[in-house]
């Protein structure tokens, strides 16, 4: 796979999986303290999106695995099916953080 078609798997793959969540773009552009319009781009493929922190970052934030961003496997190995789950966990993540 080159380049370009790995950019675009890795958009479409985090795409899908932000709508399947119902997440916006500003949730998420949040969580990886980006603009949302980087995130836009992100998704179309149309900046570098492979690079080892990007994916990983929007590996965790979406709950799936790079291997499933980068189109390795088709599974995503996560108990997050869900927008609700993903508050809750975001939540409890706020509260414990405030423990530390």
């Amino acid at each position: 796979m080159n380049d370009t078609e790995l950019r675009k798997t890795i958009g479409s793959r985090a795409k899908a999986r932000r709508k399947e969540l119902g997440l916006t773009m500003d949730y998420l552009a949040e969580k990886l303290d980006v603009n949302k319009s980087t995130i836009m781009r992100y998704e179309k493929g149309t900046i570098d999106n492979t690079k080892r922190l990007v994916v990983e970052g929007l590996a965790n934030a979406l709950h799936v695995t790079p291997e499933y961003l980068r189109g390795e496997t088709d599974e995503y190995n996560t108990e997050i099916t869900d927008r609700r789950l993903l508050q809750v966990r975001d939540l409890m993540e706020k509260v414990l953080g405030g423990f530390r």
